[in-house]
């Protein structure tokens, strides 16, 4: 009698050859994917924001003092917090989600800063998980550890958490907004393509820019729901989600809902102006920046515009770049108008001067991808000076770049509807904008946690190469290793009088910050810091004067400064009048 074949202990072979292949396991999600690794990395981040904080609380006149936007952010807030909740009568000059996000912390955390650096030093921490948990749907194996472990070593993260300025919240809602769009392409409801496009256009509230990733996001949209693997059905259902089936109307439900998230702001513009214009979808700042950065004087960074009226007060440049239009063009202008004119002005000059564009944006080119961080109001490297914590994460941007280029090269032919393309996508977003107007620390930084997850595969795919058995696993190794090297060189170049010039700028500011305290000897320090840095800055000069001569009463010093003010500006009425009260001729 015939006996049947006994059947397999179930998870074991039967026996016969398939040329099925057995599905990938599951990765856990959620909390059950967390690891102790992971915990212990941003452990590492909170100890050090902890110690941070207390050391720029006991150490830094910043603490309390604004700097330019952030001084503008602050009295913003304030005004809205006692109830001007349409924030006056002209067109937004900044973006407004920040103003009205430390408008409501004020209101109920009271008006202390406190509050908002814990709160922003939070954040800051979600933005570790965000670039593992992102990590993770993108890469493999131990990368997102890789490139966690490195943002908590990128210090300017940390630094920008403590500065009342609207980067690590554009930072979180960048991430989150990179992190939910990977989620829709896996699953690809219409639900969840809807809140991709409010969520991009609310970061467009505190981040304008991010507008400009919004074609390369619907590009990513139409490639990832026409691709018939993506296409899954509904939980519990037996009919294909619409999404997949109908690309176009995916990616209008994502526009829709970009227009929805900023229109509150378009439609102010418009209400307490009268006034409709594209120029003011969200602020008017644009204009005015375009022609900062394009312009006979501009080198890639921020630069004052005195010879043109400009009195370097943060809170008038808005009036000022209206009245300075309208005395140019001989009429009364509305605000879009404005923005035009400025706009205009560094359009003509790039047109004019083509050879010499060029050569800006190779200046700017080299200034995105160096290690070091421009920034037009605070600087790290001034903060180290008395912040001496900020030394423990001093991760070069450079080797941040030189690395993530290497890793973007090892995928850089990976399909169009890769998750790491759409990482590329907003990489190439970020770059576009730096390129158009001029580069700044805190304007490549919604590029960092992408670029540092590149630089995560970079550093795995050369670990995984160098223990390879395989020769050309090594000999590839070695190659990226080579250029990464040189790269790295490249970025790593030496600091220009255009970096002395900002950090002296710093100096300068934190004078009259010490000066405002009235601490006297500390203000004088920091203009001597500042006048040593860029001579030819004959305001540090005539404030040190002032702050020798009337409040020290050392007036030999404060005669030796004023007349370095008349060294760099000849002929200034109130230096020589200073000389003269001192019994001295000038």
């Amino acid at each position: 009698m015939a006996r049947a074949a006994a059947k397999p202990p179930p998870g074991q072979p039967s026996g016969k050859r398939t040329s099925a292949k057995a599905p990938p396991p599951e990765q856990p999600s959620g909390w059950s994917a967390v690891r102790w690794p992971l915990v212990a990395v941003i452990l590492a981040g909170v100890a050090l924001r902890v110690a941070y904080l207390l050391d720029y609380r006991a150490h830094s006149v910043f603490w309390d003092a604004m700097l330019l936007d952030a001084e503008i952010y602050d009295a913003w807030a304030r005004r809205i917090a006692e109830g001007d909740w349409l924030s006056g009568s002209d067109v937004f000059t900044l973006p407004p989600l920040y103003p009205y996000f430390l408008a409501v912390l004020y209101k109920v955390a009271g008006s202390s800063h406190v509050a908002v650096y814990v709160l922003q030093s939070m954040m800051g921490l979600a933005n570790l998980y965000l670039i593992w948990s992102i990590g993770r749907k993108v890469f493999a194996g131990a990368v997102p550890l890789i490139a966690t472990a490195l943002a908590v070593l990128y210090g300017s993260f940390m630094f920008m958490e403590s500065k009342l300025l609207s980067t690590t919240l554009a930072l979180t809602l960048g991430l989150s907004l990179m992190r939910l769009m990977l989620v829709a392409g896996e699953h690809q409801t219409l639900a969840l393509w809807g809140a991709c496009g409010l969520l991009l256009g609310v970061t467009a509230l505190a981040r304008p820019e991010t507008l400009l990733f919004a074609p390369l996001a619907l590009w990513w949209i139409l490639r990832v729901t026409r691709a018939p693997d993506r296409l899954v059905r509904r939980a519990r259902t037996d009919q294909f989600d619409l999404a997949g089936r109908q690309p176009w109307f995916a990616a209008a439900v994502f526009t829709a809902f970009v227009i929805i998230a900023v229109s509150p702001a378009t439609m102010r513009n418009w209400v307490v102006t009268g006034d409709w214009s594209l120029s003011n979808l969200i602020s008017s700042q644009a204009g005015i920046t375009f022609h900062q950065s394009n312009n006979p004087k501009a080198r890639g960074l921020y630069v004052f515009l005195d010879e043109e009226g400009f009195s370097g007060d943060p809170t008038a440049q808005a009036a000022e770049e209206k009245t300075l239009a309208e005395k140019a063009t001989g009429r009364p202008m509305k605000r879009s108008e404005v923005t035009r004119y400025w706009m205009n002005r560094g359009l003509d000059w790039i047109f004019a001067n083509p050879g010499k564009f060029l050569l800006l944006e190779a200046k700017k080119l080299q200034r995105f991808l160096g290690s070091y961080e421009y920034s037009t109001e605070y600087i790290i490297y001034v903060e180290r000076e008395t912040v001496r914590t900020l030394w423990l994460c001093s991760l070069p941007f450079g080797v941040i770049a030189a690395l993530g280029l290497i890793g973007i090269l090892a995928r850089f032919r990976e399909k169009l509807d890769s998750p790491a393309m759409l990482l590329m996508a907003f990489v190439a977003a970020n770059f576009t904008v730096v390129m158009l107007f001029y580069v700044s620390s805190r304007y490549r930084m919604p590029s960092a946690p992408f670029l540092i997850l590149f630089a995560g595969s970079a550093i795995d795919r050369l670990a995984r190469g160098f223990r390879s058995p395989l020769r050309a696993d090594r000999t590839e190794a070695w190659m990226f290793t080579a250029v990464a090297l040189v790269l790295l060189g490249i970025f790593q170049s030496q600091v220009d009088q255009s970096a002395r010039v900002q950090e002296a700028n710093v100096h300068y500011n934190a004078g009259n910050k010490y000066y405002g305290k009235q601490l006297f000897e500390e203000a004088v320090v920091e203009y001597r810091r500042a006048v040593a840095m860029d001579a030819s800055n004959w305001r540090a000069y005539f404030n040190m004067g002032n702050t020798l001569g009337e409040r020290l009463n050392r007036p030999a010093e404060a005669i030796e400064a004023y007349r370095g003010v008349l060294r760099k500006n000849p002929g200034f009425a109130p230096a020589e009048r200073q000389i003269r009260r001192f019994g001295e001729e000038p």
